[in-house]
């Protein structure tokens, strides 16, 4: 059953659960219209792994349906769901959007890992690059999500008297709240994948054990939604997801399913547990795109375009808040700018990008020298140039340089992010070649140039991930 089968079997339920009055159908109709929305950008090639990501969600639509089929034959169902299905038999009053958070909250912390581990198998989780397309496509889906928000809200207001202007602001805060509450659910959920996953692999006894302390925070967390007063503030107090603490099936790790242990990984997950938004959780395919068209508007000199496409690639890449993700965009746009041949200010150039570096170590406390790692930066800047110019085709000081600064940025050691560098190396030369044929947007180089860069960031988070 694919995904278009989910959505008539989910149809045919909304009928069922309307025709009784069910509190649950607030919900139900909720997920059936994000479904066909996910449905519509599968149709639409908005994932990377179009049959992956059919699989996925219906796995993950299964779960629901057969806790709520089993609920309405009278037969146990987790405990998340027992909460959620309680509520609505027990407090059919509610207003939807209650009703409506209660099973989103269930389904996505509880449902969602399981339904990753169930399409993503232990080979899988230890191959980086499959293991970072996984994670990729698995954050995509937020963008599906957080388009339907505005939409489910109007939803859940129906027909009425006219909003007054408290109603307008609480509906906004309401919206924003709901992209925030799916970005911070979405980190939580494959971190808790993660754990499932080495859990499996030390064996079943393991895996029931973590699932069961999976289902227990769930359960809390959804009862915790389910006390009277106002939701948005407990959310906001004590967050969406729920995530699971690292178990005794870490000594798995040696096998490459997780990421390394030791006292500089366990600093990277505090910083991920303080701000799941951060240098090492960003999108390849997302970037990559973004940075293909970066790099058209640099060669081009279509300085306002290349200050927004910054914008948006510090922000997709680094995950800083908007105040420093605009300065630091214009830091970038103005090195680029001195580094030009026809400004031709490398110090400028390095000391923008101190200036930018040094807002990332404000946001997250790395890296350690901002000097440091803006020399490495233009330095390879540096490298590429002098390869432009020459005739002889050796990439190997331009992968060297870039892996360097790699390293340096996100504290691993360089033999894992060289095939990171190779890539974006490659994806140079491409773009040498497309500047040498006259720069123009409908040369078949570009999408070359951009498969070599998504490449090269999966690569790399999947080097940082290790």
């Amino acid at each position: 059953m694919g995904i278009d089968g989910v959505i008539a079997r989910m149809s045919a339920l909304a009928q069922e659960l309307r025709g009784t009055g069910d509190a649950r159908l607030a919900f139900h109709n909720t997920y059936l219209r994000t479904t066909q929305a996910v449905a519509a950008a599968l149709r639409d090639g908005f994932f990377a792994d179009t049959d992956w990501v059919d699989r996925w969600d219906v796995a993950f639509a299964q779960l629901y349906l057969d806790a709520l089929e089993a609920g309405q034959r009278g037969e146990p169902v987790p405990a998340p769901w027992a909460v959620a299905f309680g509520a609505a038999k027990s407090q059919p009053g509610l207003e939807p959007v209650r009703h409506v958070l209660l099973g989103m909250n269930a389904h996505i912390n509880y449902d969602l890992p399981q339904a990753l581990l169930a399409v993503i198998s232990d080979g899988e989780f230890s191959d980086p690059a499959v293991r970072a397309a996984r994670e990729a496509d698995h954050r995509r889906i937020d963008e599906v999500l957080s388009a339907r928000v505005g939409a489910e809200d109007a939803e859940m207001q129906g027909p009425g008297p006219a909003k007054t202007w408290r109603d307008a602001v609480m509906q906004l805060l309401n919206r924003m709240a709901t992209r925030r509450f799916l970005r911070e659910a979405r980190a939580k959920v494959w971190a808790n994948a993660v754990e499932l996953n080495l859990a499996r692999r030390a064996g079943p006894d393991c895996y029931a054990r973590r699932l069961a302390e999976l289902e227990e925070l769930c359960g809390r967390r959804v009862a915790d939604l389910v006390r009277p007063g106002p939701v948005l503030l407990r959310l906001a107090a004590g967050g969406f997801g729920v995530q699971l603490a690292a178990g005794d099936a870490r000594a798995a790790e040696g096998a490459g399913a997780a990421p390394a242990s030791g006292p500089a990984v366990a600093g990277q997950a505090m910083r991920r547990h303080r701000n799941p938004r951060n240098p090492r959780s960003f999108d390849p395919l997302r970037v990559g795109r973004m940075e293909t068209a970066l790099w058209v508007t640099y060669y081009r000199r279509e300085w306002v375009r290349f200050l927004v496409l910054s914008v948006r690639v510090v922000r997709s890449t680094f995950g800083m808040d908007w105040i420093r993700t605009v300065h630091g965009a214009w830091l970038v746009l103005r090195a680029n700018q001195l580094w030009a041949p026809t400004q031709g200010d490398p110090d400028g150039a390095r000391r923008c990008m101190s200036r930018f570096y040094g807002l990332l170590r404000l946001t997250y406390g790395e890296p350690a020298s901002p000097v440091h790692a803006a020399r490495l930066e233009v330095e390879w800047w540096a490298v590429h140039r002098e390869q432009q110019r020459g005739d002889d085709g050796d990439s190997g000081p331009l992968v060297t340089a870039l892996a360097r600064l790699y390293a340096y940025a996100y504290g691993v050691d360089e033999a894992a992010v060289r095939p990171a560098a190779e890539h974006r190396a490659r994806a140079m030369d491409i773009s040498d070649q497309w500047v040498a044929e006259g720069c123009d947007r409908d040369n078949p180089l570009l999408p070359a140039e951009r498969a070599e860069l998504i490449r090269s960031y999966a690569a790399l988070l999947a080097a940082v991930h290790r």
